[in-house]
């Protein structure tokens, strides 16, 4: 695979993802990657359970590749968007166990593809944001859903809105991360929490990652399509085309 690296052993499942010079920051074709990984791995019966981490030592993802966020007209910035919901239900459907292990920083959908785990632990130096009002865009509604679980709507409210940085302290507090290591100790906490989970029969874990996501996932029906229709409309505006510039510019 281009964008991921597999690693099987012992039940487990280890995905990396792999693009560190862009700090694991995802285009169409990542997102591709990776729901065609996650359908394939679902049929597997001797894998028992996901571990999502981020390839080099800086981020564990840092969202949307802004590089190729320029598009042409609205229908390819809705096909994005699109894309970029299927990949969040995809990963909210999947039924074995989920450890999200991050190992740098994390923004925005970012974020978002550790928020559909089941357990979050995360790197004492990380940090954590959701920049995208900053660039004049929204977060997809699956993050949006998901993160307003984790930690109510009225401190989502305040994330999203301002857009500022957290450290791994207030992530935790509030209930983003549910762990936080120093570096070399991130997976030996994974593997720990993951044999304390599989002590549980797999069909037991499905059932019980059902029942739990079903609220999230209705709402996520009802509201991807409108999201990813406001995505393409902000995204063919010439507010956004400047503010991608502009980052294009000044990196």
């Amino acid at each position: 695979m281009k964008y991921l690296l597999i690693e099987k052993s012992n039940e487990i499942c280890i995905l990396t993802l792999n693009r560190p010079r862009k700090h694991n920051a995802f285009n169409q074709e990542f997102l591709q990657e990776l729901q065609e990984f996650l359908k394939d791995l679902k049929k597997d019966k001797n894998n028992r359970l996901l571990i999502i981490t981020g390839a080099g030592n800086k981020s564990f993802c840092s969202g949307v590749d802004l590089e190729q966020m320029m598009f042409d007209d609205i229908e390819q910035a809705r096909e994005f968007a699109l894309q970029l919901e299927a990949t969040n239900e995809e990963l909210l459907r999947f039924p074995k166990p989920l450890i999200a292990a991050i190992n740098g920083h994390a923004f925005g959908g970012g974020f978002g593809l550790a928020a559909s785990a089941d357990v979050r632990i995360i790197v004492d130096w990380a940090r954590v944001a959701f920049p995208a009002v900053r660039l004049g865009a929204i977060m997809p509604a699956g993050c949006t859903l998901r993160i307003n679980a984790l930690i109510g709507a009225g401190r989502s409210r305040e994330l999203m809105l301002s857009g500022r940085v957290l450290d791994t302290q207030e992530a935790l507090q509030m209930g983003l991360v549910n762990h936080i290591t120093s570096e070399k100790d991130l997976m030996p906490k994974a593997y720990e929490i993951a044999a304390e989970i599989l002590k549980a029969p797999d069909l037991a874990l499905s059932m019980s990652k059902q029942i739990i996501n079903q609220e999230l996932l209705v709402q996520l029906q009802q509201y991807s399509v409108s999201a990813a229709e406001n995505f393409a409309y902000l995204a063919v505006t010439d507010e956004w085309k400047n503010r991608m510039r502009n980052f294009k510019q000044n990196k």
